[in-house]
């Protein structure tokens, strides 16, 4: 194993801190403290259930706060009159209204859908959450930043209209052959249709920087060089993951924001409030994949690169799966810098 740390330089505690947790459940902010500490290479962490105690052991240099979704605002509130560095990581068992929070404010970058029956926010998630934000220099989420122990990974590199459709069937089967029901890997299959889509006809452009294929997304295109998008498909036994990744960079935080607000609303409002025509389809491909997934992270690095992760629990029973609640991580590294 590769070091990551030198025990030498470690710091004493020291009075103030650069990362701040914030709940009111005790028991579940020790444990979450541990994961984050870890994930920022033993980096001393605030927490408490205590406002006014945590923020004085909060340096003005605070770079990342952690927090029930509960208390968001109040955590906003602190990072506006003190904290002008600071980006949010915020968990809720109920994470729909923390989507709008993150759309008026680019501070808050995940949304961690915290499952009921489970003792705390998934570890590797507030791990993911901590090392991106506080090390925004890499490109994109890796199998290994999701997945245990060393995953079993297919890599495709689909070009024509049989080849894309030849992966999505051949996800399919890999998803049936980990043990996942029938329901769970046609969702499988259909989030990676999705994805190999966005990045085969969406995020192409030329050399003027005008969308090459957004017009007609059922045009029977072959993709050549850098329009070719890498499908990962992996798992560990107990999650799956999907990774599409274009050469474009073009995905922005608004544009899934938008999308999934569209989609929550698609229950309730008028087809035309719902639908964004503009983009050569309905808007909604963004919301189906975070629907559909346990956790979405979208990584983008502005007009180089665009990874969309999509990830699915098939260890999960049926009725627990019907009431997950979906995790949203929004990794723009032009914004995180």
């Amino acid at each position: 194993m590769t070091p990551t740390l030198d025990p030498a330089v470690l710091r004493p505690r020291p009075e103030v801190m650069s990362i701040g947790l914030f709940g009111r459940n005790r028991a579940v902010l020790g444990r979450a403290a541990r994961v984050v500490r870890a994930a920022a290479n033993l980096e001393w962490v605030a927490f408490g259930d205590d406002p006014v105690e945590l923020r004085s052991q909060l340096a003005e240099t605070t770079r990342l706060l952690l927090c029930d979704g509960a208390d968001l605002a109040l955590v906003l509130d602190w990072m506006s009159q003190g904290f002008p560095r600071a980006r949010v990581a915020a968990f809720s068992h109920d994470p729909a209204a923390l989507i709008g929070a993150a759309e008026r404010d680019d501070r808050v970058v995940s949304v961690l859908g915290w499952p009921a029956f489970q003792s705390m926010p998934r570890p590797w998630e507030l791990a993911l959450a901590t090392r991106t934000i506080l090390s925004a220099d890499s490109e994109a989420t890796t199998l290994g930043d999701v997945l245990t122990g060393v995953p079993v990974a297919a890599e495709f590199r689909p070009q024509t209209h049989a080849e894309r459709a030849a992966t999505v069937d051949q996800i399919a089967a890999l998803a049936e052959r980990t043990g996942a029901g029938e329901r769970v890997s046609t969702q499988i299959a259909a989030v990676a249709h999705e994805l190999i889509i966005n990045a085969s006809y969406d995020a192409p452009v030329d050399a003027a920087g005008e969308p090459t294929y957004i017009h007609d997304r059922r045009a029977p295109i072959t993709a050549r060089g850098r329009e070719v998008p890498l499908v990962q498909f992996a798992t560990d036994g107990n999650l799956v993951v999907v990774q599409v990744v274009d050469r474009y960079g073009r995905l922005t935080r608004d544009h899934v924001l938008a999308s999934i607000r569209r989609g929550q609303a698609a229950g309730t409002a008028p087809a035309r409030e719902v639908v964004d025509s503009s983009s050569g389809g309905a808007g909604l491909g963004i919301w189906q994949v975070y629907a559909s997934s346990a956790v979405t992270i979208v990584d983008v690095l502005p007009g180089y690169r665009t990874a969309v992760t999509a990830v699915f629990d098939i260890d999960l029973h049926a009725r627990d799966a019907r009431t997950l609640p979906p995790s949203l991580h929004l990794f723009d590294r032009g914004r995180l810098l």
